[in-house]
């Protein structure tokens, strides 16, 4: 009798180990809205945004365009309107960033390490980020009012961690649209398990270099 019940706490306890790991693996798996993005040929698509507005923000965060290899990492970083970001320069030599977007024309000269200040952007809209020194170097900050966005990963990827249930607004941008604003989508629930969305935009298709003005082109001159 005593060897039966022993049986049967540990078979409770069996079962109760296994309902929590199944419990827990539900939780992690729920945890996160994720969208694969693919472009118009169904390949997926990298550094495209979803915005999702009508929800409660995230707690804000650091945000920071780094410098790595003559690249700016991330090539596309998404920042609520208001916010400080970091520029810093992991790579040995000096970039002199700028931006002649109307949304945030600014300039950061030659620096290294963490010798430039943070900058504000206080305006939504899309803001094209050159290097004076390295031209191939192209990032892009967009600015906005939305309190959810996330950016699509090599595999197109997209995770939105904790989104409310439901169908919200949701809109679209990717680097080929330049400073043209998000896309509108209309309501969608992006809690559905398996959710592919195709743009309209094609990944063999790099996005286009910014072309300068004659005022513009006479800055980079003499910056160099």
């Amino acid at each position: 009798m005593h060897q039966h019940r022993n049986g049967k706490k540990i078979r409770y306890s069996i079962f109760t180990v296994l309902f929590a790991a199944v419990s827990l693996f539900w939780t992690v798996q729920g945890n996160a809205a994720q969208v694969l993005l693919t472009d118009k040929a169904g390949a997926p698509l990298a550094n495209a945004v979803l915005l999702v507005d009508g929800v409660p923000p995230l707690q804000s965060q650091g945000y920071v365009m780094d410098q790595v290899d003559i690249q700016f990492v991330p090539r596309v970083l998404v920042a609520p309107v208001g916010t400080l970001v970091d520029f810093p320069n992991s790579d040995e030599v000096r970039h002199h960033v700028y931006s002649f977007s109307s949304a945030k024309p600014f300039e950061l000269r030659l620096f290294k390490g963490a010798e430039a200040p943070p900058v504000a952007f206080d305006r939504a809209g899309v803001v094209v980020l050159g290097c004076n020194i390295h031209d191939s170097m192209i990032g892009y900050i967009l600015v906005t009012q939305s309190p959810r966005f996330a950016v699509s990963d090599a595999q197109g990827i997209v995770s939105l961690p904790d989104l409310p249930a439901g169908n919200w607004p949701v809109s679209w941008w990717h680097p080929s649209q330049l400073e043209q604003p998000p896309v509108a989508l209309g309501e969608l629930d992006l809690n559905q398990a398996g959710q592919v969305l195709s743009l309209p935009v094609s990944s063999a298709k790099q996005a286009p270099t910014p072309v300068l003005s004659p005022l513009q082109q006479r800055f980079k001159k003499a910056a160099e």
